[in-house]
């Protein structure tokens, strides 16, 4: 996420309004809970989706921001389903790093209706983070806060398996161990990694070298996480 103006920020948000804000980085959760607090919102903060879940049962909150990776455990998608399904009216925003929601075995499609999903690297000002609550909470303009559909978004050209595939070397895998994960043969990993190497514009006279160049860019995407595996939250 690029520096941010954290004093710029729009005229009070309705002082009735809570956010519940989920998010695992340390400094970027103290600055944006300080920069909700100053437009007006009540909120609470925490690292974990499970405490999250435990603070919500507790509150009575309209809004959460999430971030999507968080470590091991639920993952943002996980943790939104649940509180979800308890409480379908509550107004969501996905704040990550993560291009769109294949990064986290996802589709766009299949997100919730009505929520906004906002790239850290697109976020210059704290400001566009209030109005996408504001137009989650309200549910207009919407549209207007799915940096995920964007056509030009990082690493866009990459197909779902393709990003599989990538998050997999990322993380130091072969092409062996990958086809062994995926249950294909090293050939289609091969040719997967090759037409991947190829959406990443990735140069070089030496396999290994092309491989560290696209996996680098990869990560440089990505916020430098391998991407998150999908995982369920507890529903007890």
């Amino acid at each position: 996420m690029p520096a941010c103006d954290l004093v710029s920020t729009p005229p009070p948000a309705t002082p009735s309004r809570s956010v519940l804000l989920v998010e695992d980085d340390a400094l970027l959760r103290g600055l944006l809970a300080s920069a909700l607090g100053m437009s007006g919102f009540a909120c609470e903060a925490t690292a974990s989706a499970a405490e999250a879940r435990d603070m919500f049962d507790r509150g009575d909150h309209d809004a959460l921001v999430l971030d999507i990776d968080l470590g091991s455990g639920p993952n943002g998608f996980d943790l939104a389903e649940l509180i979800l399904r308890k409480s379908p009216s509550t107004a969501v925003v996905f704040l990550t790093s993560l291009p769109d929601p294949r990064f986290a075995e996802r589709d766009s499609k299949g997100l919730p209706k009505g929520v906004a999903y906002l790239r850290k690297s697109n976020v210059s000002n704290v400001s566009l983070v209030i109005e996408a609550l504001d137009a989650v909470l309200r549910g207009t303009r919407v549209g207007d806060f799915r940096h995920d559909r964007e056509p030009d978004r990082p690493l866009a050209g990459l197909t779902r398996k393709q990003v599989r595939v990538m998050r997999l070397a990322a993380s130091g895998q072969t092409n062996s161990q990958i086809a062994q994960e995926c249950g294909v043969s090293v050939n289609a990993i091969d040719d997967t990694i090759g037409r991947a190497f190829q959406s990443l514009r990735v140069e070089g006279t030496v396999e290994g070298n092309v491989r560290v160049a696209a996996v680098r860019r990869f990560l440089e995407v990505t916020g430098g996480r391998t991407g998150i595996p999908a995982r369920r939250a507890e529903t007890a």
